[in-house]
């Protein structure tokens, strides 16, 4: 009987200290500090996630890639980007994206924001601005990247 005691003692003590272990993690805990690697900015209910833009060295071509979220009830129109503040064309004047719903513009099939004569060197940031019919604006500063490697798939030039 007294063994059974001491058994239970033993798992009473290891299972407060696993708790307590646990909860000394806090609020500031390490792996809640991760940000993202690629650029990321919102204003009001749009964010732009994983911008990055894709350079062809050869021609100087580059592609905005990344992804236009509406986190809104009412859909929303990008109309407008720019890289290192030369505007990117928007086919048919602005691409729509609906109330809670996203744009891939890193999708093989899906719209494309290329720039000629871009001027962008890769391994710097370039300052990109997406420009929203609604007055929205969102601003930040995207890895440039050539298109070799895992951005091989990106080939601006071609597009």
């Amino acid at each position: 009987m007294k063994s059974i005691r001491i058994a239970l003692v033993i798992a009473a003590v290891a299972g407060t200290a696993a708790v307590a272990t646990g909860c000394a993690a806090g609020d500031g805990a390490a792996t809640l500090q991760i940000q993202p690697n690629f650029a990321a900015g919102s204003s009001g209910d749009v964010q732009a996630l994983n911008m990055v833009v894709v350079v062809d060295p050869a021609t100087g071509a580059a592609q905005v890639t990344g992804t236009v979220v509406n986190n809104g009830d009412q859909p929303t129109t990008l109309s407008g980007v720019t890289v290192d503040g030369k505007s990117v064309s928007v086919a048919g004047g602005g691409l729509a994206v609906g109330p809670h719903a996203s744009v891939n513009l890193a999708a093989p099939s899906g719209p494309k924001m290329v720039l000629t004569n871009s001027g962008s060197t890769p391994g710097r940031n370039s300052p990109v601005a997406l420009s929203f019919a609604s007055g929205a604006t969102i601003s930040v500063a995207a890895s440039t990247e050539a298109n070799t490697g895992v951005y091989q798939q990106f080939q601006p030039s071609s597009s």
